[in-house]
């Protein structure tokens, strides 16, 4: 019986860590529409639309590059990029760094 508990009591160990390891990747739209628009210096994330969202490859700490269409209400369009650090854990947001919008050539 105590072998039996002690296998599971390991199995949940080992399961946690990986959930542990695995970091939130997935953006937070409404984070990048508000960094976005203060990026373009527009007064509300309401002007923005996004879209074409591209993933980057991951480096060894799980980083990513993501580019993005950006058009603002008035038809002006942008290509932005931003650098995504993911979570510690599932349950913490990803962090963004290095936010640049650029006209739309």
């Amino acid at each position: 019986m105590n072998s039996n508990r002690l296998k599971m009591v390991m199995l949940a160990t080992g399961v946690a860590a990986v959930l542990t390891a695995c970091g939130t990747t997935q953006m937070n739209m409404i984070d990048v529409q508000n960094s976005t628009a203060k990026t373009l210096g527009l007064a509300s994330s309401d002007e923005i639309a996004i879209a074409n969202v591209k993933y980057g490859k991951r480096d060894a700490l799980g980083g990513t590059p993501v580019t993005y269409d950006a058009t603002t209400g008035k038809g002006r369009r942008f290509t932005c990029s931003v650098f995504m650090i993911p979570g510690l854990t599932p349950m913490n947001p990803p962090t963004y760094n290095n936010w640049e919008c650029h006209p739309h050539t």
